[in-house]
């Protein structure tokens, strides 16, 4: 093996490493939420606390930054990409092109004036981490993600003599539109604004500012009328979040042109950062259909594809670190799109309900606890009659969305009409959304029968589904319904000799 040629990213790349601290301050707000309120409340007489915090971080962020990007080293192989990281715990990954999920090239708005690019990686090797090597020329990282994705089953002559690049089958643009409608849809300032409502609350902004620029300026609002600004202030509040929303979602997604190349499929698009995420068909492992309410109010949906997912990520949910997205797609688009993905068309799929039993846990757990509700609420809390009529109502709300939850709850095990065909499970579920999980079949990695006692003097049993995207559960099957499905799957799928990724 021949020596490696270690280099060492551009100075400019501190601000990558110093944005990515930021970055992750953010993501692990929610968590720090309790830290930041006793900051606020134990500030309110001495400011000092919070401003030392402050500085304090700041200047850790900096030096981190700094010596991050002392000790990043990366190097380029025939085959593969080693990166050297840390600085008190040195890390050495090599990145096996084959062993790539997906590729990423990210030209960031603090790059982009001096011609530089991140490559981001999904490795199967590193557990679904992500990895990031910034600093990188754009025809250096784009070369890299090419040979990274032209890794596939065929043997090493067969890619030799394919090595040219396969026409465009397909070229969409998405117009701004379509963009707004992305950011109507996938409004996640509503969920910031109720992390930072508590933290807000302890502060004095209300009593101090508010208050008495209401009773300056809006005399002629009287206490009968008081709930006229209230209600107005919450519209303005959700009105000014769709906007922001809005914003954001056009400087993510502007520009937004799906290609697909054979089997392979790339989506562009950023307004001040320009992002190119690309993966191959054959390492697929899910794809998530989305349709929240303000989607089927519009008439559209969102489509992640997954390639790879952390073991420790939650069941049932989204997979972790970077996916191939498309944040809007109408109706017709969507069925073509799905015959891309050589799903099966809306007709095929017949739908099993799981059955009535999967009501009798959560309507017993009701039926124990609201009468204890309802005692505490008339007897301590003294409300009377009132205190019984709500404990009802919201016994009535919670058991009709245990319902709903029921009734909306699918799963089926279906084959594409498309050659070459392909064998799925799918789930769906949702209340006022409607959202689907698609597995391939022969990509399972474990079918797992689970009975505890409950189960087993009913004779029902739960069937657990694990995949490289995540784990999915088919509840209250019959015993031997399940350990047959489970006989049958693990059959089928040993007979397979497909790649899984």
């Amino acid at each position: 093996m021949a020596e490696l040629n270690w280099q060492r990213t551009p100075l400019i790349t501190i601000a990558f490493f110093l944005l990515k601290q930021l970055k992750q301050l953010v993501s692990n707000f929610s968590n720090l939420v309790p830290v930041f309120a006793a900051i606020f409340v134990g500030g309110k007489n001495s400011i000092w606390i919070p401003i030392a915090l402050v500085s304090v971080y700041v200047l850790w962020v900096i030096v981190s930054a700094i010596l991050n990007q002392r000790f990043f080293l990366y190097a380029i192989d025939d085959d593969a990409v080693h990166v050297r990281s840390g600085v008190f715990n040195r890390q050495h990954l090599t990145l096996k092109y084959e062993r790539i999920q997906q590729a990423e090239v990210h030209e960031a708005w603090y790059f982009r004036p001096f011609k530089l690019t991140i490559l981001s990686v999904d490795s199967a090797g590193a557990a679904g981490k992500e990895v990031q090597i910034p600093g990188l020329t754009m025809a250096l990282a784009t070369e890299l993600r090419q040979r990274m994705l032209a890794q596939t089953i065929k043997p090493a002559t067969e890619q030799a003599s394919s090595s040219s690049e396969p026409e465009v089958d397909l070229q969409k643009s998405f117009p701004t539109s379509e963009i707004i409608r992305a950011g109507i849809i996938d409004n996640k300032l509503f969920v910031l604004l109720a992390v930072l409502a508590y933290p807000l609350s302890q502060l004095d902004l209300l009593e101090d500012y508010v208050v008495p620029w209401v009773e300056a300026n809006l005399g002629w609002l009287n206490t009968e009328q008081a709930w006229l600004l209230t209600a107005a202030a919450v519209v303005g509040v959700l009105a000014l979040l769709f906007v922001a929303a809005i914003v954001v979602s056009l400087l993510t997604y502007h520009d937004l042109t799906l290609t697909l190349h054979g089997d392979r499929f790339q989506a562009r698009s950023g307004a001040l950062s320009i992002r190119t995420l690309s993966f191959r068909y054959p390492k697929l492992q899910a794809v998530f259909v989305r349709r929240n309410l303000r989607a089927r109010l519009l008439k559209r949906a969102s489509v992640r594809v997954s390639q790879l997912r952390p073991v420790t990520a939650q069941a049932g949910g989204q997979a972790g670190g970077q996916q191939f997205h498309l944040p809007v797609v109408d109706d017709s688009f969507l069925h073509e799109f799905r015959g891309r993905l050589r799903l099966p068309e809306a007709g095929q799929v017949h739908w099993q309900r799981l059955s009535n039993l999967a009501l009798l846990g959560p309507s017993l757990w009701l039926a124990v606890l609201f009468p204890i509700v309802a005692a505490i609420l008339y007897f301590a809390a003294e409300t009377g009659v009132w205190g019984l009529l709500g404990s009802v109502a919201l016994w009535l709300i919670i058991q009709t969305l245990v319902v709903l939850s029921w009734r909306n709850y699918g799963y089926s095990f279906v084959t594409s009409s498309t050659t070459p065909r392909e064998q799925w499970f799918v789930v769906k579920r949702g209340i006022f959304s409607r959202n689907e999980n698609w597995y391939p079949r022969h990509k399972v990695q474990q079918i797992d029968v689970v009975q505890g006692p409950w189960l087993r003097l009913l004779g029902f049993s739960h069937l657990l589904l694990y995949t490289a995207a995540g784990a999915e559960s088919i509840r209250y099957l019959p015993t031997e319904q399940a350990q047959q499905l489970q006989l049958d799957w693990v059959s089928e799928i040993g007979q397979q000799h497909r790649r899984w990724m």
